[in-house]
């Protein structure tokens, strides 16, 4: 685990203990987020330990959405997975969804809850019994920060949104239109900001895994980076790793076990923990092969829930340690034969294992060190390529820890082949951790379609029968949300 340094303010560190002791977990290895739904808002917000025990009802959203659909869905779409043998995802990876997919109405709707409990939140806030302003001033940041990442998400799943910035009737939300993405990046930015403003740069103890300065300005810097403002993200960045408590594992498969959750690699992470109030993640027993056996995993998975694809495997280079502890072969259903056509994630199970399946303990992460990295290294190179410069040495140190030779100058001579490098890269590490589909998309659609297109051509994909449109860059807005807010307009193509 992580050991934290002693802040620096002597007068800062007591009220700090003070907002610890008040915004306590009440456990010792990762948030008790057992959503509080049952109580009435309008009663219940008045002490800090209501408003704590509220936030934690907001983290408690966020468990819930990418311990399983939004990760299912994430994927799904991205060339990482076969769209012949992903049985449960099939629409989605054949592109053949809806805008009355489950799979989407579960997302959407999961970010929505949390943005009304945030909501619920700040604007009773003020108001609260705190013991002093700074305990205040934390949790309206954290809270920020929160809803903006919900903003952020949904502004590149689905395109613009409504901007519900208070608590609203059903009434008055159903009046609400749609803004611009740019407005629904803006107003998420600017939550984001001011999260990052107030958080403390670590929380440990009971608040381990609660959201971090250093968490906030990564996803700040991400939004940025998406829309190509690579001046703005620079800062953030490189602030980050200038921050001595976030440097990567030695070994890769580290980054997927759960007793190293919350450690050095990891910037944010989501958390889990198995055998308390149904906290578990159920997505390694999503993942991993159906009669897969081992010690790491003995009772086996859902098999092709997601299939892997070839195109996906065949990127990794052979000595890639990457390859393996991500990657294995399936069997086939029933015994124990290995099906040799069949691909399927096993990153998830490299740790220890519960008893219940779905309960497993593994954190999700959101940002890890690696990805701040790469994404500084991609700025370097949006802003001036430079041979053998600062963004190759961030490159190759990802790169070489998987056991890769470093990439040269005569690997990528400019400034192209080097962007077309880093996003490579970023597959490989990333793969399973539903970012591969951003940065697709972020590419833009003439460069999306074109990727999207030749992967959907290969013959195990289809040989070309699946089609590709750029309307898939963004999601369907939700039919039932449609009919509920009929100033809602969907996006063209659905």
């Amino acid at each position: 685990m992580k050991t934290f340094k002693t802040m620096k303010a002597s007068n800062l560190l007591g009220l700090l203990m003070t907002t610890a002791a008040l915004l306590a977990a009440g456990c010792n290895k990762k948030l008790d987020l057992t959503p509080q739904s049952d109580y009435n808002t309008e009663d219940f917000y008045k002490t800090a330990n209501d408003f704590r025990q509220a936030v934690f009802g907001a983290y408690g959203g966020l468990r819930s959405v990418h311990g399983f659909d939004y990760p299912m869905m994430m994927e799904s779409l991205s060339d990482n997975v076969n769209t012949l043998q992903n049985t449960t995802n099939n629409p989605l990876a054949r592109f053949g969804f809806t805008a009355g997919d489950d799979r989407i109405l579960g997302v959407w709707s999961a970010y929505w809850t949390v943005i009304n409990r945030t909501n619920n939140i700040l604007d009773q806030i003020d108001g609260g019994d705190f013991p002093n302003e700074l305990v205040r001033t934390i949790m309206r940041g954290e809270t920020r920060f929160i809803r903006g990442y919900c903003y952020f998400q949904l502004g590149w799943i689905f395109g613009g949104m409504p901007i519900i910035d208070r608590r609203m009737s059903a009434e008055e939300i159903a009046t609400i239109p749609r803004a611009s993405q740019a407005e629904t990046f803006a107003f998420a930015v600017a939550d984001m900001a001011a999260g990052a403003e107030v958080l403390p740069e670590q929380q440990g103890g009971d608040n381990l895994g609660r959201v971090t300065k250093f968490a906030a300005k990564a996803i700040l810097a991400r939004v940025h980076l998406y829309g190509r403002d690579y001046e703005s993200a620079k800062p953030l960045l490189e602030e980050i790793l200038a921050y001595e408590g976030l440097t990567p594992y030695e070994n890769y498969v580290d980054c997927f076990v759960n007793t190293r959750d919350n450690g050095s690699e990891h910037v944010f992470q989501i958390q889990y923990t198995s055998g308390l109030n149904s906290q578990g993640n159920p997505l390694v027993y999503s993942l991993v092969p159906e009669n897969l056996r081992s010690e790491l995993f003995p009772q086996g998975g859902r098999s092709t829930w997601i299939a892997v694809s070839n195109d996906l495997y065949e990127s990794y280079d052979t000595a890639d340690v990457r390859r393996d502890l991500t990657i294995q072969q399936g069997y086939a259903s029933g015994n124990d034969v290995v099906d040799s056509l069949t691909l399927l994630y096993i990153k998830y199970a490299h740790g220890t294992v519960p008893p219940n399946k779905e309960d497993n303990d593994v954190n999700f992460s959101i940002v890890r060190i690696t990805d701040v990295q790469l994404m500084y290294a991609e700025v370097l190179n949006e802003l001036g390529y430079v041979a053998d410069g600062e963004a190759f040495a961030l490159l190759n140190g990802v790169r070489n820890r998987a056991g890769v030779d470093s990439l040269t100058v005569l690997d990528a001579p400019d400034q192209e082949t080097f962007r077309e490098a880093v996003f490579g890269e970023r597959r490989l590490e990333f793969a399973g951790e539903a970012l591969r589909w951003f940065d697709i998309v972020r590419q833009g659609p003439e460069k999306a379609t074109e990727i999207m297109t030749a992967f959907l051509a290969r013959a195990e994909e289809g040989g070309g029968q699946i089609s590709f449109d750029a309307k898939y860059l963004l999601m369907p807005i939700p039919a039932s949300e449609l009919r509920t807010n009929p100033t809602l307009a969907q996006n063209p193509g659905y």
